[in-house]
């Protein structure tokens, strides 16, 4: 069913700007429920740019910062709401195989773990076995988590540009500890930032959108056929 996506942004971000949890949430449950929305498009198309728009002007973070973090808590409870629908799509989504097991985090002091917690239920649509562990990771607990879960892949995300130095000392011990058939993919709105891609960090690929992800699982299931 076709619907007009940027009509449904606007009266999102009206909810959404009132803070008003329960119609927002009801309001994104109920376009998946009648199927006029799928997960990627809630997330990339009505989600994901009502948090973006919103910009706490520089020496006004004390007055308002509150407001965003209000903001990404409603978002946040209807990502969590919406899992039994990523399941469905996962059923629903025309694999030939497996792609492998991935691993998705933020680096230490990264505190946005939205758009890498969406992320994941990308990577669960298209079938991959997924483990979410969040965000302010330190180098040590991300490759513990490597050693003792062994994926294929391991997906790190960066929203504040500052935190990119984490993220070449993470990929650099990653390298020196684990087979490099382990794929280091990157995301997140700092390389956008900063015009930076995953080569100059030493990782393999640059994730930006579901289509990115569908890309990589049928890239991974070629390789391991």
């Amino acid at each position: 069913m076709n619907v007009d996506l940027t009509g449904v942004f606007k009266e999102f971000s009206t909810y959404l700007t009132d803070l008003d949890r329960e119609k927002a949430a009801s309001f994104c449950l109920n376009l998946l429920e009648q199927q006029r929305v799928t997960i990627p498009e809630l997330y990339e198309f009505i989600l994901a740019p009502s948090l973006n728009r919103i910009v706490v002007p520089r020496g006004k973070e004390d007055e308002l910062i509150w407001r965003e973090h209000a903001q990404t808590n409603i978002v946040r409870g209807i990502v969590e709401r919406a899992y039994p629908y990523v399941l469905q799509q996962r059923q629903a989504f025309k694999s030939e195989g497996f792609p492998g097991k991935i691993i998705l985090a933020c680096p230490e002091e990264e505190y946005h773990e939205l758009g890498i917690r969406m992320g994941a239920d990308f990577y669960t649509i298209t079938q991959f076995d997924v483990t979410f562990i969040g965000s302010n990771l330190p180098k040590s607990s991300i490759v513990s988590a490597v050693k003792e879960l062994k994926p294929d892949f391991v997906a790190i995300s960066v929203t504040n540009y500052l935190r990119l130095v984490q993220l070449n000392r993470i990929v650099e011990s990653l390298r020196e500890n684990f087979d490099p058939q382990v794929k280091i993919v990157v995301s997140g709105s700092a390389f956008n930032h900063t015009g930076s891609n995953a080569q100059d960090f030493g990782a393999d690929e640059l994730i930006n959108s579901y289509e990115d992800v569908v890309t990589l699982a049928r890239r991974s299931h070629e390789a391991r056929a």
